[in-house]
């Protein structure tokens, strides 16, 4: 449990990091695209945390939710930069801890099989 803990603590690194980066972009985009990426951004964190709260049955789909809500939240993200919203070096950096966290998942995922 506790190493699926660290899944948990990444994401809110990443959740950090992204809050901060969203108040760059404009007021405009306030209610559009910043409010959808806050929201896969907290979906990902709600599916990882149920995932460390369930019984192993119920595991294996809050993980395969978490890492589908990523896949939301690295698209949003990437948006972000194409319309210039998000400087390039900050996607990168989200971007590369989106990645590390679908890592993460797949580990995770292998080990319910077993």
């Amino acid at each position: 449990m506790a190493e699926n803990m660290k899944v948990y603590q990444k994401w809110e690194d990443m959740a950090k990091y992204v809050y901060i980066a969203l108040q760059s972009y404009p007021k405009s985009e306030k209610f559009t695209i910043a409010a959808d990426t806050r929201s896969a951004l907290m979906l990902v964190g709600r599916y990882i945390y149920r995932a460390n709260n369930v019984s192993r049955q119920e595991r294996r789909k809050a993980i395969e939710e978490a890492d589908l809500a990523l896949v939301d939240l690295k698209l949003l993200i990437r948006l972000g930069m194409v319309l210039e919203f998000m400087p390039l070096k900050k996607y990168e950096i989200a971007s590369a801890q989106a990645v590390e966290i679908g890592r993460m998942l797949g580990g995770w995922l292998k080990s319910t099989i077993a």
